[in-house]
């Protein structure tokens, strides 16, 4: 550990010797000799070539570097009418956005990139694009759809002859593949794309394929090889100057020594990760060291904790918002939250304090009644005591209610202004992106050229489309909050609940078959006869059925989901099952809605009963409807727990009182 730690600061002593304006200066003169040649590269596969030795520069941690290089490309390939350097351009472009954090922006450059490669009909072209459009989704750890399209992007590179780009999306997988916990496949990738890295004396990947094998052998406990591949990243990390590629090196050293539960030189890596990025236009990379930081330091540490709270958040908003105000409106929101934590933490000490007290005053009350019950002295004096100590109680509890209210709707306002934010900010740029349109259409119109003109207006009409779908899931938002604040009206009386059941059943399976009709899953039902109504109506409960059917309804259609996603998946011979069973246990009715789809990690499910809280995709769930769930069964006096085992299916279990 001490040599592990020696060769840490010995590679910082080297790091800080570097200076960011020289790199700069050195990547801006490297890229305009290569666009210079490619200008002159009569032959279309040598412009190619030319734009892929980019990558031996250091442009990759200046986004201002990548926006001249997309717009210079750009140029050259209207001149040269080369769909090859238009589409090569758009991924720069595309890149660039991903790296100061507006990934709207980012996912519309790849597209337009993928769309010209496609149109150039050179597969290579196309992988690369793939590729770039890929590592999108890898940064927002939609991992299924980074791994479908670098495989894509690697079986179009394959049909080509190109050492270099074949190595992308074999590092690329070998990354992924670690974060899925698929060890032995994440080291075969891995290995291959270090080998051809060696073979072919490439400057600028090494650390990311050493860090990312260190981190495999890592996760299998074989410390020794861990150390020895973490110790040879650094070394190229700090070598390069890059401020990307050491913050992907601190990180992953990081989250080896947070895995082990080795938090103090987890400490010293996060904090250099966030270091290197902290003044440059990729600070958004700050949002993991950041986020390992708070979880540390939340424990016995507050100033830290909410120091790189603050951090953590500014990185996290980086990846939805796209201009400086808004960034500017996120930080005073965030500067504001800090100013509520510090005042929650207060009142949590004041009522922990309060609490003693209470708790104290309640012992004293005890041992002056049976002094006076036993004694039988000065009764009326006694009596006076009491009631002025019930009084003191009575205030004192008051107040920590009103307190845990204040800390609850400062954690509630947060949340809202959080999930509502994210729509709000797709619905700005896709308005802003309609405006441009709008304009260019315009033009086009009063230039004569209608075919382009209706393009435009198709694409005008896309945007329109996807404003409109996030309009209304801000408003799904606000319509779940107004249910969650509603006071339940109705009354309780008494219920079949087989029937209600059944009823639910049945009219969540053929809603989802209206919407979907390729959507099919078996039902199976399981009813303790015992509840069933007879002709005098023994059997029943007394429940508010338009209450407990929104909350069977609810776990219904989240099992057809559950079973649909896993059908899509394209496991073998899997038959979607979704049952439903009543029981009576003593004094209480359960109630099971059970599904064999791919069940709930083990790391979300202590949050899903959360507000806000989902593993939808965006745009497919508020995350409000288990919340609402819970709170409408504990109202009935119950409970709603959850049963999972990955891979194999998740049962809600909802026990209701009898009477």
């Amino acid at each position: 550990m001490k040599k592990y730690i020696l060769i840490f600061f010995l590679s910082m002593a080297i790091y800080n010797v570097f200076s960011q304006p020289d790199l700069m200066l050195r990547a801006r003169i490297e890229i305009n000799t290569i666009l210079q040649k490619i200008n002159n590269e009569p032959n279309e596969d040598k412009r190619f070539q030319l734009v892929l030795s980019i990558y031996g520069t250091p442009s990759e941690g200046f986004p201002e570097l990548l926006f001249e290089l997309y717009k210079q490309l750009l140029s050259i390939g209207e001149k040269k009418n080369d769909l090859i350097l238009e589409s090569n351009a758009w991924s720069f472009a595309g890149q660039a956005y991903r790296l100061t954090g507006n990934y709207i922006k980012a996912l519309e450059c790849h597209h337009k990139a993928i769309a010209l490669a496609e149109k150039s009909g050179n597969p290579m072209v196309l992988g690369y694009a793939q590729n770039q459009m890929a590592h999108i989704y890898k940064d927002r750890e939609e991992y299924d759809k980074a791994i479908h399209l670098y495989e894509s992007a690697a079986k179009h590179i394959a049909k080509g002859n190109n050492e270099f780009l074949s190595m992308w999306p074999q590092m690329n997988l070998g990354y992924v593949l670690m974060k899925t916990n698929d060890l032995d496949s994440s080291l075969y990738y891995s290995k291959n794309a270090l080998a051809l890295i060696t073979k072919l004396h490439i400057n600028g990947f090494s650390d990311y394929m050493l860090a990312n094998i260190g981190s495999v052998y890592s996760k299998k406990n074989e410390m020794a090889l861990a150390s020895n591949y973490f110790q040879r990243a650094i070394t190229y990390a700090v070598n390069s100057g890059s401020p990307r590629f050491m913050n992907n090196t601190f990180l992953a050293v990081a989250e080896h020594f947070y895995f082990h539960k080795k938090f103090d030189s987890c400490i010293v890596y996060a904090k250099k990760a966030i270091d290197v990025v902290q003044q440059t236009n990729v600070s958004n990379l700050a949002l993991e060291p950041a986020k390992m930081l708070t979880d540390i330091y939340q424990q016995n540490n507050a100033d830290s904790t909410l120091k790189y709270l603050k951090v953590y958040r500014a990185a996290n908003d980086s990846l939805f918002s796209t201009r400086a105000n808004q960034q500017l409106q996120m930080m005073t929101f965030d500067e504001d939250m800090r100013q509520r934590n510090v005042e929650t933490e207060k009142i949590s000490y004041q009522n922990k304090v309060r609490s003693n007290i209470l708790l104290t005053g309640i012992a004293i009350f005890l041992l002056i009644a049976i002094i006076l019950y036993r004694n039988n002295v000065q009764r009326k004096k006694a009596n006076v005591t009491l009631e002025k100590t019930l009084a003191e109680l009575k205030s004192t509890q008051s107040q920590l209610i009103q307190s845990e209210k204040m800390a609850s709707l400062g954690e509630l306002t947060a949340g809202i202004a959080h999930e509502i934010q994210n729509p709000l900010n797709f619905v700005n740029n896709f308005s802003e992106v309609s405006t441009e349109l709008v304009n260019e259409m315009q033009e086009e119109m009063a230039k004569g050229n209608g075919q382009l003109a209706n393009e435009i207006a198709n694409d005008l009409k896309q945007n329109l489309e996807k404003i409109n779908h996030h309009g209304k899931r801000a408003d799904d938002i606000v319509k779940g909050m107004l249910q969650h604040s509603r006071i339940s009206e109705g009354k309780k009386v008494p219920t079949d609940i087989n029937a209600l059941c059944d009823e639910y059943l049945r009219l969540s399976y053929h809603g989802l078959r209206a919407k979907d009709k390729s959507f099919n899953a078996e039902m199976k039902t399981e009813f303790d006869n015992s509840l069933s109504a007879d002709e005098a109506g023994f059997g029943k409960i007394n429940i508010v059925p338009q209450d407990i059917g929104r909350v069977i309804l609810n776990l219904i259609n989240n099992a057809f989901y559950a079973v649909n996603e896993k059908k899509k998946s394209g496991v073998e011979n899997y038959e979607p099952l979704v049952s439903i069973q009543t029981k009576k246990i003593n004094d209480k009715v359960e109630i099971k809605v059970c599904d064999n789809g791919n069940g709930i990690p083990k790391n979300i499910v202590d949050k899903i009963f959360q507000p806000f809280f989902t593993t939808k995709p965006t745009g497919q769930g508020t995350g409000l409807g288990l919340s609402l769930s819970y709170d409408i069964v504990k109202a009935h006096g119950g409970e709603l727990k959850v049963e999972t085992k990955e891979s194999e299916g998740t049962a809600f279990i909802i026990q209701l009182p009898i009477a």
